[in-house]
């Protein structure tokens, strides 16, 4: 038992990481910034002007009702019922300073001292301190990354305890711009109704949106009305994130426990905001799908320069938002410590971005970009990253702007940082090839630098729709994250779990029954060496070749000759490789290669293959989604999916 005095909360409560590192990048001149969600627009003119107009009229000398201008309720109300939503004005609307002050205000109206609050992770990073003020416990319960970060249902319900009493989420989700299911989200709602917990909703990026499919709000769902609060704002719809102003509404029996809080923290919103508001409303529509259109534009570039790092990071495509979260790939330097990594590229390179663990522990190993600044921002911004991760000669380096802070060696392998005994990398291998051995699975196996995950990832959901499909964990393609994909095992990281990690190979192994038809996994190879010890875990029955051409500092001679390693291993029939590259159009002309997969085949909204001609609206970004896309669509068809199953997927 410790006698030593607690610690006070203020004493606890720490800035925001996002705020941390913008104020870090302030004292960095010449810093580009790609950190705090700030869109680059100014606010439109003509609401300026609308508010110009009411505080010249002497309208906004005093304070509003506390519930906010009746002018402006009515008008969200008017909005509200555009979406399909019927929401009293009077009594069930709360004007806020900002939607963040709503959802602290709503969390100390439904929640008290001790109570635990589920938060989807990765999660906003600033609900962590509106928790915190409410006195509550944060419970983060992982998204599922391999399906676009959508809610892992199951491990959210199992993380409910008698202490719970809220769900809090972002949707769609900042950081990472995933658009959740509708599917999922029902589910959810459901889980919730059975616990008896309140949800709350932050939906201030459900304006922008990226793809031809109408927000689904848990709100539509009519049965959990009197459990759901919704949080929006005006600051990223209509570029005014300093005019402070957004809102709540709900049931009217939970907005009259939510104004008490409102109240005593900010006695109404600043009544020149609420009038800007009500100007947004009225005339900010062709503005908000202006804005729109640029994010997208700019969301597609980020994906171009992402594909050119992609022998560093692997990234999901934002449906929405305009946040991008790549996740660092093993061979990155503070990989596994993405504070240490954010300060260090401020350090060495001048850009700012926000550490993934700001956003809970599975944001843990990504960055957040913004893509929402300026074009010549991310222009500068992704050459400086790109000067820092291929190790170029900086410009000019600042000072130390690091905070003090505990961190932890860089390691190579985060999915083997615990393993890297020689006699556990053996066991490893043994174990999964006797797994191998006692499942009959197909295994179909994706080499090369380039859009590896990307490939992996677009081949499990078209193949998975005929099939039961597995992919390789995230990006595990080591000689020690191949297998423990392979078994389905995570990387023991305490020590409880390092100790009992020897019995769970062994039941892996020796009982665990496989439920796949298909593995699709990852082959990490930069040498002979890499394709000789991962051929000796897994040989598999297909193999895809995928671009090469990355860093010109990589060993190319090295790594051609491992994949030569691996593609000669195979039959001629059972290869694919991606013929535009210019290494792997060099390693298939040395052999037969009767299936080239060439950039050509997509075009115009049509997908060709040597069989067929398919209609295509799928969203493709970038070169790594259109080549997985291809790849994918000649694979099913070698695999004799059906054509209907196949035009289905292209029209999704």
């Amino acid at each position: 038992m410790s006698f030593l005095p607690k610690p006070s909360p203020s004493e606890q409560f720490e800035l925001s990481p996002i705020k941390a590192m913008e104020l870090a990048a302030s004292h960095v001149p010449d810093v580009v910034s790609l950190a705090q969600g700030i869109p680059s627009f100014r606010t439109p003119a003509r609401v300026i002007r609308y508010a110009q107009e009411k505080i010249a009229a002497g309208l906004c000398d005093k304070y509003s009702l506390t519930t906010g201008l009746t002018e402006l309720r009515e008008e969200i109300a008017l909005a509200l019922e555009a979406d399909g939503l019927s929401y009293d004005h009077e009594h069930e609307i709360l004007v806020t300073a900002g939607s963040i002050e709503g959802i602290t205000a709503t969390l100390l109206a439904f929640t008290s001292p001790g109570d635990e609050v589920l938060l989807p992770s990765p999660s906003y990073a600033s609900y962590l301190g509106a928790v915190s003020i409410a006195g509550c416990v944060p419970r983060y319960v992982e998204l599922d990354e391999e399906n676009n970060f959508d809610f892992h249902v199951d491990k959210i319900e199992q993380a409910i305890t008698k202490k719970t009493t809220m769900l809090l989420y972002c949707s769609p989700n900042n950081p990472t711009g995933t658009l959740f299911s509708r599917e999922k989200t029902e589910e959810l709602v459901r889980i919730c109704q059975k616990h008896n917990l309140t949800i709350l909703i932050d939906e201030v990026y459900k304006d922008f949106y990226y793809v031809d499919e109408p927000h689904f709000s848990a709100t539509q769902i009519p049965e959990a009305r009197d459990r759901i609060i919704r949080a929006c704002s005006f600051s990223k719809a209509y570029a005014m994130t300093g005019w402070r102003v957004g809102f709540v509404h709900g049931d009217k029996n939970r907005i009259n426990r939510i104004v008490k809080f409102h109240d005593a923290m900010v006695t109404c919103a600043p009544v020149p905001s609420q009038y800007a508001a009500i100007g947004a409303l009225r005339y900010g529509a062709d503005f908000l799908e202006e804005f729109r259109l640029e994010f997208k534009k700019r969301r597609n570039y980020c994906i171009t320069r992402l594909d050119e790092l992609s022998q560093v990071m692997d990234y999901q495509i934002p449906k929405a938002t305009y946040f991008v979260f790549p996740r660092l790939k093993d061979i990155v330097k503070y990989a596994d410590d993405s504070h240490r990594l954010a300060y260090d590229i401020l350090d060495k390179v001048k850009v700012a971005t926000v550490p993934g663990v700001a956003f809970g522990p599975s944001g843990e190993s990504h960055l957040r970009i913004n893509f929402g600044r300026e074009m010549e921002d991310l222009e500068e911004g992704f050459d400086r990253l790109e000067d820092y991760f291929y190790k170029r000669q900086p410009r000019q380096r600042p000072c130390k702007t690091v905070p003090a802070q505990g961190t932890s060696p860089a390691r190579r392998d985060r999915a083997g940082s615990s393993l890297l005994g020689k006699g556990v990398r053996l066991l490893l291998s043994y174990a999964c090839r006797y797994y191998l051995k006692r499942n009959s699975v197909l295994v179909i196996g994706i080499t090369g630098i380039k859009g590896k995950t990307m490939m992996k990832r677009t081949l499990v959901e078209l193949l998975g729709i005929c099939n039961h499909t597995r992919g390789t964990q995230l990006s595990y393609n080591t000689e020690v994250g191949l297998p423990l994909s392979i078994l389905r095992l995570k990387n023991p990281k305490t020590l409880s779990e390092k100790l009992l990690f020897p019995l769970s190979l062994a039941r892996q192994a020796i009982w665990s029954k496989e439920t796949a038809e298909m593995l699709i996994l990852e082959y990490g190879i930069r040498s002979l060496k890499d394709a000789e010890t991962l051929l000796d875990i897994a040989v598999p029955d297909w193999l895809i070749v995928s671009g090469v051409e990355a860093d010109p500092h990589l060993d190319y001679n090295a790594i051609c000759e491992g994949i030569n390693h691996i593609a000669t291993c195979m039959p001629p029939e059972k290869l694919l490789w991606v013929g535009d590259d210019p290494f792997v159009s060099n390693m298939a002309s040395t052999q037969p290669a009767p299936h080239i997969i060439r950039d050509s085949q997509l075009s115009s909204g049509l997908l060709h293959t040597s069989l067929n001609r398919y209609s295509c609206t799928r969203e493709t970004v970038g070169t790594s989604a259109a080549r997985a896309l291809i790849t994918s669509v000649s694979m099913a068809e070698l695999l004799n999916t059906p054509t209907e199953s196949i035009k289905h997927f292209l029209q999704s």
